[in-house]
């Protein structure tokens, strides 16, 4: 039995906990307002906000696409749809849509007010890159995006003047007096205490049963195929490692359970990786990166997973948990081929480690895909170096898209270490490259184009951490 609140009703269900809230909302609750539009996570129609209760009382909320999100994932939790926001006046977010004429047809509108209402909700500064950024995966065919935009720019400015009044832990009660949510959010911390609802135990987890980290590949892939199965939710394990970003003996310890949006936002990870704050913008849009989870990706086992080949440059390690018994895999040995990886029935990723980088580590990530933002890429690359700034003393350099697993190409490495930062040097190490790897000619582009496409990566590797000693014309032919 599933139990939740959905806008300001407490809902009890037996419906297949595999099937999508969008397909719960629409069809067994008649909350129409959610669109279904391209049930791939990619247009931001079917946009709802999830909130969830946490020790201090408070109730933090996300938006996430309900396409893409199982009905089990929003046990105990609540979910609110565009119906949800209703009131006899416009509130803020619909207000600055209809100041700036920014819906027509209005298919897409719901979603956008509740990206929007999702900004206000979680951004610290009320900025309109962060407004932008909730907006990320919105998708309009009509209006377009400038009027969006203004909109978003704004509340932008409408809250900024509020935002030396906001305490971060007591949002939700900020935004019911300037009106932002209905008066009825007040009493969700409370009802959510008392609702009936109780985490998995992860001894309980075993062969027999298919676990779910976000869902987001599993409902596009085998939508079907999950509603015969026996699920369990890593968001609901009773395990708080593996919802947890932490520092701890010269490692970063990331739970399986932890969201890439969590990653993005994570202090810890600005503190020693502050690139991937926008680095992780390219993976996918903020209602994806919200469900989607960092183990997720890894067991995905694409061959150009984003988060994979970051991880695979930074030398990480997997601790896999069954029962209560542990054991290690490097990323790098844990493909074994072609979507098989080292991982017994039963296993989970319980944590994802990384060791530290100290003052002399530089890391990049590059990515190229027909799109910028969105997209999946047609090749990408990470690279983690060690250097005195003249030479290279350590480099790990990862690729994807180039093979049938995510790869770590040791032969550049090997060559490249010890060796001065030089433009002679990186060429070399771009042909080493090139004859090491083996593409194929598929949607994305030829073989010749993918392995001409992996070397200009690892020469822009060299020009943005080293821009005093590698020129771009100097590599660019």
């Amino acid at each position: 039995m599933i139990s939740c609140i959905v806008n300001n009703k407490t809902v009890e269900t037996g419906v297949n906990p595999g099937i999508s809230v969008l397909e719960f909302v629409r069809e067994e609750l008649n909350l129409t307002g959610t669109k279904e539009g391209c049930k791939e996570g990619e247009c931001g129609a079917c946009t709802v906000l999830v909130g969830e209760l946490h020790e201090n009382g408070t109730v933090k909320y996300k938006a996430c696409a309900s396409c893409l999100l199982p009905l089990g994932e929003i046990d105990g939790r609540h979910i609110v749809t565009v119906e949800g926001l209703d009131s006899s006046l416009l509130r803020p977010v619909q207000k600055a849509v209809f100041n700036n004429n920014a819906s027509q047809c209005g298919f897409c509108t719901p979603g956008i007010v509740l990206s929007l209402t999702g900004f206000l909700l979680t951004s610290e500064s009320f900025g309109f890159n962060d407004a932008l950024d909730a907006l990320d995966g919105n998708i309009c065919r009509c209006t377009g995006y400038a009027s969006i935009r203004k909109a978003a720019e704004e509340l932008s400015i409408i809250f900024k003047d509020k935002k030396g009044s906001v305490e971060k832990e007591n949002r939700v009660e900020q935004l019911i007096d300037w009106e932002v949510l209905p008066e009825y959010f007040r009493s969700i911390g409370g009802r959510l205490e008392n609702m009936i609802y109780s985490p998995s135990n992860i001894s309980m987890f075993n062969e027999n049963k298919v676990l779910i980290a976000g869902g987001t590949d599993l409902l596009v892939q085998k939508p079907e195929g999950l509603l015969a199965e026996d699920l369990v939710f890593a968001s609901k394990l009773d395990s708080i490692e593996l919802k947890q970003i932490k520092e701890a003996n010269e490692y970063l310890h990331i739970g399986g359970a932890v969201t890439v949006e969590q990653l993005r936002k994570s202090e810890i990870i600005h503190k020693y990786f502050p690139s991937l704050e926008n680095d992780l913008l390219l993976v996918s849009s903020t209602v994806m990166r919200n469900c989607a989870t960092v183990a997720g990706n890894i067991v995905n086992a694409s061959p150009i997973g984003d988060i994979t080949i970051i991880l695979l440059a930074l030398n990480t390690r997997l601790i896999l948990r069954k029962d209560h018994s542990r054991r290690e895999v490097m990323l790098d040995k844990f493909y074994k081929g072609y979507k098989l990886m080292d991982i017994g029935g039963g296993e989970i990723i319980e944590k994802i480690v990384i060791p530290l980088p100290d003052e002399t580590s530089l890391f990049n990530f590059e990515k190229v895909s027909n799109r910028k933002y969105l997209d999946i890429a047609s090749c990408n690359s990470a690279v983690s170096i060690k250097t005195d700034n003249k030479t290279v003393q350590e480099i790990t350099v990862s690729v994807g898209g180039v093979a049938p697993v995510p790869l770590l190409q040791n032969e550049v490495g090997k060559f490249l270490k010890g060796k001065n930062i030089s433009t002679e040097n990186l060429i070399e190490a771009g042909k080493i490259l090139t004859s090491k790897i083996s593409p194929i000619d598929d949607i994305r582009g030829t073989a010749e184009y993918k392995k001409l496409l992996t070397r200009q990566l690892l020469y822009s590797h060299f020009v943005k951490l080293f821009p005093d000693k590698i020129k771009y014309e100097e590599v660019a032919g």
